[in-house]
């Protein structure tokens, strides 16, 4: 039952005692008519034989008269203390119902605002969490690229002992002579590569380890789901992807990678 659906009902009953009330007086004042009635008949037969017994018939009327008011006057005496009684008990079931409204009204705005403020701090705590995951994303991404950074670093000197050696030959062949001064150089550099690093040799691996997932994939796969089987960051496995693209070895279409 709503508060509404509580508060029609209370009128109701208030309207249904008072409509209750107005049907007995209506029903007293019928039998005081009634009564008063019955009263003149005797009056008039009293008359009639006023003559006969005139002082006995006198004190028996007005003993008569005075019973009926007596007893009227405490009908309606009784009929108002009942209205008060009444009135007063439906003041008290409203004033009770009131009381008891207010502080559902008042429970109800508290868990309002408790309900805000959960909100709110929930609100800042995932506010917080994401500032923390981005953070780390980000530190992520800048330790990858200084990771790449490094090894192109490290591998740029080959390459460009290469280019001056590709350089050295192209000069002397230029020339027309027939000896490379250069070739020291080289030969140190297929020495260096022959005693390779701990970490060269953990990209080689690593790079071995997406061609076999390439390869057992002939319907294609994606970075992020072959760095997830091999059991890295995909990010690690673009530089090598792009290496096996460069020689001919993987072909890639959109996201997807493929054995040639």
């Amino acid at each position: 039952m709503t508060i509404a659906d509580g508060m029609h009902q209370i009128v109701d009953n208030i309207n249904g005692a008072r409509s209750a009330r107005a049907s007995d007086i209506a029903g007293l004042a019928r039998e005081v008519g009634a009564i008063r009635t019955g009263a003149q008949k005797d009056l008039k037969q009293i008359s009639r034989a006023r003559r006969h017994n005139a002082t006995a018939q006198h004190k028996t009327l007005h003993k008569y008269v005075k019973t009926l008011q007596h007893g009227s006057q405490d009908m309606l005496g009784g009929f108002s203390a009942n209205r008060m009684a009444m009135g007063q008990e439906c003041r008290e079931e409203l004033g009770d119902f009131t009381h008891q409204l207010k502080k559902d009204v008042t429970d109800i705005r508290l868990d309002a605002v408790h309900m805000i403020h959960g909100f709110a701090d929930e609100r800042v705590s995932r506010g917080i969490e994401l500032s923390h995951m981005l953070k780390s994303y980000n530190d992520g991404i800048v330790d990858d690229v200084q990771q790449l950074m490094g090894m192109f670093t490290k591998e740029r000197i080959p390459f460009q002992e290469d280019l001056a050696e590709a350089h050295a030959i192209w000069q002397n062949e230029r020339s027309g002579g027939h000896t490379l001064t250069k070739a020291p150089k080289r030969a140190e550099a297929k020495a260096a590569e022959a005693t390779k690093t701990p970490e060269e040799k953990a990209y080689a691996a690593l790079k071995g380890k997406i061609l076999k997932v390439i390869k057992a994939s002939p319907d294609g796969i994606t970075l992020a789901k072959a760095g997830k089987k091999v059991g890295v960051e995909w990010r690690k496995l673009v530089r090598p992807a792009k290496e096996l693209l460069e020689e001919g070895i993987v072909t890639k279409k959109e996201t997807q990678y493929f054995l040639s």
